[in-house]
């Protein structure tokens, strides 16, 4: 799990967008490439984020992320996340040898979309 700033994440990367009714999945490349289009699931319909990773992403595509970046609903602290409106708990720990992550950064979803304000454009102001 990430705990510093200066975290450099190896491509590709697997980017989520969980909430309580559905999950995103996208994967980006590389530095310089726009994520795939979204793989979205219901979250009810697996059992853990794991399974719905390996579902979605793994199972459709010949590129194997490196690393991963999650946004969640609900606080993120400890090694075992539970989500606010969904039963499933994130365990990045257990991701590196369930998904073969070599990094795993969990941030709450607030928390993303105020990160991601400075890569929008004007227009979108």
């Amino acid at each position: 799990m990430a705990g510093e700033d200066e975290t450099m994440l190896r491509f590709p990367v697997l980017i989520g967008d969980i909430g309580g009714t559905n999950a995103r999945f996208s994967i980006v490349l590389d530095a310089n490439s726009d994520p795939t289009e979204p793989q979205i699931v219901q979250t009810a319909n697996f059992n853990t984020i794991d399974e719905a990773i390996q579902a979605a992403v793994l199972d459709r595509s010949s590129v194997r992320p490196n690393s991963a970046v999650l946004a969640i609903a609900g606080p993120v602290d400890g090694d075992e996340i539970p989500l606010t409106n969904c039963p499933w708990v994130v365990k990045p720990r257990q991701m590196f040898a369930n998904l073969g992550l070599s990094e795993v950064v969990v941030l709450n979803d607030f928390e993303a979309q105020a990160l991601a304000v400075v890569a929008l454009g004007e227009e979108h102001m």
